[in-house]
C-alpha cells in the first residue's frame, strides 16, 4: 500500500499533469517568461533548491507566494504542490525514526504532514516566504521525533484528508460605492445585481474610463472574448433566463490578472520602495509572485485588500448606469 507521502505525490501529479507549469503568474499563456518546465522537472528544481538555501531561492520564494494566491481563491493547488516538494524530505527522517523507536511509520508520516500544513497556515502572515518552507521542515521533523519518544497514536491518516478538501473562499467586501440606496437592505436578489452593475457603469462613466469598458462588452458580445465566470453559476443567476447569460461577468475580469509593484504600490497609496521593505519582512498584506527580478501582484488579491467587491456584473446593467450617469438613453433588456 502506498504511503502518505507517495499519495501526495500521485495526487499533485494529477492535477498539474505533464503540462508546462507556471510559477510566477500561474498561467503559462500569460507569464512574460516563454520557457516553463513541466511538473516534474518543476519539482526536481525545487527540491535542490530547498536542500542547498530555500531562504536564498527566488524559486521557493515565488512558490510559496502562488500557494498563498490560491489559498485566497479557496483553491488548494499550489499548496499541495508545496507539500509534495517538502514530502521527500521528510521520507528518510519517518524511516529512521520508525525504525529506531519501533512506532507505525504511516503514523510518523501523518503526523509530519498535518504539523508541516499546520505552520502553513500559522505562517500566512507576518513570515516571509523564503522561510515558510524552512519552517515546514523544522516542525515536521519536530513533531517526528516527538512521536517517535512518546509511541502514542495520536494522529491518524484521516487527519490528511483536511489538505484535499476545498476550503471556504474568503468572502466579498461589502460595495462601497455611494449611492442613496443601502444594498445591504435589498432582499430582491434581481434588483441588486442590477443595482451594482448600474452603479458600477456609473462610476467608470463619472470617472471617463468607460470607452474601454464599452469595447470589453463588444468583445464579450461578438464572441471574441468570454468571462471566468462557469456556465454552472451562469445557469444559477436569477436574471439569465432572460438576460444573454454569455454577458455575465467578474469585475476583476476586465482587468489583467497581474500588474507590476510599482502599480499595486500606486493603488495602494504606497511608495514602490515600501512596498518592497513591506515583502522582505513578510509583512505584505497579500501574496507577491516572483517574476524573474520583479514581483507580479494579482490583481484580485489587490482589490480583495482595498474592499473593491469582484461583483458578477450584466454587460447591459453597466452600460445602462453609464448612460444613465452621462445623460444617454437606457439600453433596453430583454
Amino acid at each position: 500500500m502506498p504511503d502518505v507521502f507517495k499519495r501526495i505525490e500521485w495526487a499533485t501529479h494529477r492535477v498539474f499533469g505533464d503540462e508546462p507549469v507556471c510559477v510566477h503568474v500561474g498561467n503559462v499563456g500569460e507569464c512574460d517568461i516563454k520557457h516553463h518546465p513541466t511538473y516534474p522537472k518543476f519539482r526536481e528544481a525545487a527540491l535542490v533548491a530547498g536542500i542547498k538555501s530555500a531562504a536564498t531561492s527566488r524559486l521557493w520564494e515565488s512558490i510559496i507566494a502562488m500557494g498563498r494566491l490560491c489559498d485566497l481563491d479557496g483553491d488548494s493547488t499550489w499548496r499541495m504542490g508545496v507539500l509534495d516538494c517538502i514530502a521527500p524530505c521528510f521520507r528518510p527522517v519517518s524511516v529512521r525514526i520508525a525504525r529506531d523507536f519501533r512506532v507505525e511509520l504511516e503514523e510518523i508520516q501523518s503526523a509530519m504532514v498535518v504539523t508541516a500544513l499546520e505552520v502553513w497556515n500559522d505562517t500566512a502572515k507576518g513570515v516571509p516566504p523564503r522561510h515558510v518552507r524552512d519552517r515546514m521542515v523544522k516542525a515536521a521533523n519536530e513533531v517526528a521525533y516527538r512521536r517517535g519518544r512518546i509511541g502514542s497514536s495520536e494522529y491518524s491518516t484521516d487527519d490528511v484528508n483536511i489538505f484535499f478538501r476545498p476550503e471556504n473562499s474568503v468572502g466579498e467586501s461589502g460595495l462601497r460605492a455611494s449611492s442613496i440606496i443601502d444594498v445591504n437592505n435589498i432582499r430582491d436578489p434581481d434588483v441588486l445585481e442590477q443595482i451594482t452593475g448600474e452603479r458600477d457603469g456609473a462610476l467608470f462613466q463619472r470617472l471617463g474610463h468607460f470607452d474601454v469598458l464599452h469595447q470589453y462588452h463588444e468583445e464579450l458580445r461578438a464572441g471574441r472574448r468570454s468571462g471566468s465566470i462557469s456556465q454552472s453559476v451562469k445557469s444559477g443567476l436569477s436574471r439569465a433566463w432572460f438576460s444573454n447569460p454569455n454577458l455575465y461577468y467578474y469585475a476583476s475580469d476586465r482587468y489583467p490578472p497581474f500588474i507590476g509593484l510599482r502599480e499595486a504600490a500606486e493603488v495602494m497609496d504606497i511608495s514602490e520602495a515600501a512596498a518592497h521593505r513591506m515583502i522582505r519582512a513578510g509583512q505584505f498584506p497579500f501574496p507577491a509572485a516572483r517574476a524573474g527580478r520583479g514581483y507580479r501582484i494579482s490583481v484580485k488579491a489587490l482589490m480583495h485588500f482595498m474592499d473593491i467587491p469582484d461583483a458578477i456584473i450584466h454587460a447591459d446593467d453597466v452600460e445602462n448606469g453609464a448612460l444613465h450617469a452621462g445623460g444617454g438613453v437606457q439600453r433596453s433588456t430583454p
